[in-house]
């Protein structure tokens, strides 16, 4: 029966009252679903289910959309007026229980409709719920890299001998290696930041002139060349000059470099006519001269010497010593190279003296072990005697980020012949880089920092200086000539001569050097930038990480170029990488996606990949496990620090 609708007319009054009924209000209704679609319903740990719905509003007003889990994670929705969709991500644990996706649709009217998402779960108690490692996810992370997912010793990184800088903190030694030289060698090394700190550089490490006198003032502290007095005076490197006079050039006025004059400090000081130093033609010029080389008759006794620590090492690149003022900065683990079958230095110069005449062995001709690694005198020698030991120092700990550079004080015959690569050290310069000064002495000094110099490069090649590592050294074997006497290297590009003679890389295949082996790659000496000459070869071995073989060229201007003359061989020892997991209780796992875990086994997996050289010692990892990594007390935990580990002897 359906409802009718009628009028009612009165009249009441005299006026006319016209009541109307209006047919029965229906109750407004909630959206209806129409339509759900869920892929998946059974889910494995971390799986994903795209799910959705449609529906519609029985009175036509806007419909909106609304999900929520209780576990996992949802995506964003997509969808329109009348449908959405989304992805749901199962967490790592989850029972079967309570569906954990609901939707809710809601209409314009506030009414809404909600539907659940019911799942069955499937445990792999096999299944790896190891996350992907962050460094987020360990409580100790020492000394070791986060590369790629895996957990790493840092790289070594590559050295270059104009920025030597090692990326991490580490022990390092120094081994001699072999010499192939008339002259007499020291080792040492300078932390950059010590010199910043006293102003010879800026921090960019340019050498620094703030007497304005035209000579940098690392020159002028090495060979104590500035006035005793005036407005250029400066300290005096040492206690006491052996040496007064001064001379004047271009209008200054310089003291005479000790170690450029003899025992009764005859004033040696003259303008001569010399060629010119730099690349080219080297045209005849007149130029200053100041100092004289030591003869070997009669010996050179107390002259050729600012006194300090060493007669014969600048005091400024001693150790700081009571001899030398403590004015003293390098560092010197090795004071003599000699090798030979004779108790002599060349022209009686070295810093200590020889005082072995065996066969050539590797080893210094001096008791290396009665010196620290700083170079000084040790109370009690650990080693005495010239033994095997003395073939390495351990200069202990160097600090990653400091930069060092190394130095080499050589004793040797002064010539100046720029067209046979033959120069004396320049001291000043004019601003067309032409040599206004030269210096004239039986000691030099040499820098792995080649802009920091005193010599000229007379040849000057675009490209710098090449060598084929692999290769034995060919004295034939020039860079013009490499096409005929050099080495193929290995990647069959072109052919370069040879580096270190057959001796030498025999040498350092032994197990004293841990088995050194040199691949047929190139190596390249740098041109220094500001035409001086560059004096080191640092190379690092493709098979032997963590070490470096650093050599020197000892002639002023470069001489016959083949940068071999002496050599050492660096290894460093990294501190080990040390790394802890957080806890693996559930009590404290800390996201919420994980609340449902249980832990029901552990299961340790490792894969360890290490490449060291050739027949030399592996890298070692260890493992271990602790039951013990967190207390709790009254549903508070904390780690801790020292829990008992119990090794795990994985092959």
């Amino acid at each position: 029966m359906h409802p009718q609708s009628f009028r009612l007319l009165a009249r009441v009054a005299g006026s006319v009252l016209l009541v109307i009924a209006a047919p029965p209000a229906h109750a407004a209704e909630p959206p209806r679903i129409t339509t759900v679609t869920q892929t998946v319903r059974q889910l494995e740990a971390g799986g994903s289910s795209r799910l959705g719905l449609q529906a519609v509003d029985p009175q036509g007003s806007p419909l909106t959309f609304s999900w929520s889990a209780s576990a996992g994670t949802l995506s964003t929705p997509l969808g329109n007026a009348n449908t959405s969709r989304l992805s749901w991500t199962a967490p790592l644990c989850l029972a079967n229980g309570s569906p954990p996706v609901t939707a809710t649709v809601t209409n314009g009217l506030g009414l809404s409709t909600t539907t659940a998402f019911d799942f069955s779960f499937v445990q792999h108690l096999e299944a790896n719920h190891q996350p992907a490692f962050t460094a987020e996810g360990f409580e100790q992370f020492e000394n070791v890299a986060l590369q790629q997912g895996s957990v790493s010793l840092p790289p070594w990184g590559s050295l270059d001998a104009e920025h030597i800088v090692f990326p991490k903190d580490l022990r390092l030694s120094v081994a001699f290696v072999h010499k192939d030289s008339l002259a007499s060698h020291a080792l040492g090394y300078l932390y950059v930041d010590e010199l910043l700190q006293r102003g010879y550089v800026d921090p960019w490490g340019n050498l620094m002139d703030f007497n304005a006198n035209g000579i940098a003032d690392l020159h002028e502290d090495l060979y104590n060349l500035a006035p005793p007095s005036g407005s250029r005076a400066r300290p005096y490197i040492g206690v006491n000059r052996r040496c007064f006079q001064t001379f004047n050039s271009q209008g200054l006025t310089y003291s005479q470099p000790e170690l450029a004059l003899n025992a009764g400090c005859t004033p040696s000081f003259a303008s001569q006519s010399l060629l010119d130093a730099r690349p080219g033609a080297h045209p005849s010029q007149t130029v200053d001269v100041i100092g004289r080389d030591a003869t070997t008759s009669p010996p050179p006794g107390l002259g050729f010497s600012d006194n300090g620590l060493f007669a014969r090492i600048p005091n400024l690149l001693e150790p700081a010593h009571a001899l030398n003022g403590n004015r003293g900065l390098g560092h010197l683990p090795f004071l003599l190279t000699d090798d030979d079958e004779d108790r002599t230095t060349p022209r009686q110069l070295g810093a200590v003296p020889d005082v072995d005449s065996r066969y050539p062995n590797g080893i210094p001709d001096y008791d290396v072990s009665a010196y620290d690694a700083r170079g000084v005198l040790r109370d009690i020698n650990p080693d005495p005697g010239i033994t095997p030991a003395d073939r390495t120092v351990d200069l202990g700990r160097i600090q990653g980020g400091r930069e060092l550079v190394f130095f080499l004080v050589v004793n040797l015959e002064a010539q100046h012949a720029p067209g046979t690569s033959l120069v004396l050290p320049c001291l000043r310069k004019a601003p067309d880089g032409r040599c206004t000064l030269h210096l004239e002495a039986p000691v030099s000094v040499f820098f792995s920092k080649a802009k920091w110099n005193l010599d000229q490069d007379p040849v000057g090649h675009p490209a710098g200086v090449a060598f084929n590592v692999g290769c034995g050294s060919n004295d034939l074997c020039t860079q013009e000539l490499a096409y005929r006497y050099g080495c193929l290297l290995a990647s069959g590009q072109r052919k370069l001569c040879g580096w270190l003679y057959e001796s030498a890389l025999e040498t350092l295949a032994t197990p004293d050097y841990g088995n050194t082996l040199l691949f047929k790659d190139a190596a390249e000496v740098p041109l220094s930038g500001n035409g001086n000459m560059p004096h080191v070869l640092l190379h690092s071995p493709v098979l032997a990480p963590g070490r470096w073989l650093l050599a020197f060229e000892d002639f002023n201007g470069g001489g016959d170029r083949d940068f071999n003359d002496v050599v050492f061989q660096l290894q460093a020892e990294a501190d080990p990488g040390r790394v802890r997991s957080r806890s693996l209780s559930p009590a404290w796992v800390s996201s919420p996606e994980d609340e449902g875990c249980v832990l029901s086994r552990v299961r340790f997996r490792k894969s360890d990949s290490a490449q060291p050289g050739c027949d030399s010692p592996a890298n070692t990892v260890s493992y271990a496990v602790a039951t013990d990594c967190g207390t709790c007390n009254g549903g508070v935990c904390q780690s801790n620090p020292s829990p008992t580990w119990h090794p795990l002897p994985l092959p």
